[in-house]
């Protein structure tokens, strides 16, 4: 059988205990959490009842499934220099942006 990579991006607060039950008894506890499961038609009716809370995608090791939106680490986007004046600083410490066509 295949296996289905859940993922709970919702917070079960405010659910009904049947719901937060079902979402116990897959192995999600917070939002964020990730789990992989067989897939059976017990899991598929679990899934449904909290469908409004999970995320469902096909696990990309049993083939070559593409999981979209994956979250990685990337490296964070470069900053351009800001110029200051020739004060530098204001008095909460940020730097002055130089007027366009002079520089400091």
């Amino acid at each position: 059988m295949s296996r289905l990579v859940i993922r709970q991006f919702k917070s079960a607060i405010g659910e009904k205990h049947a719901a937060k039950e079902t979402l116990a008894s897959i192995g999600l506890r917070r939002p964020g959490n990730v789990v992989v499961r067989e897939d059976s038609p017990t899991l598929r009716g679990q899934i449904r009842k909290i469908a409004h809370l999970v995320e469902i995608r096909a696990d990309r090791r049993a083939g070559d499934v593409v999981v979209e939106d994956e979250r990685r680490a990337a490296p964070p986007p470069k900053r351009a220099a800001v110029a200051t004046t020739a004060t530098g600083r204001r008095r909460h410490g940020k730097p002055v942006p130089a007027a366009p066509g002079t520089e400091s």
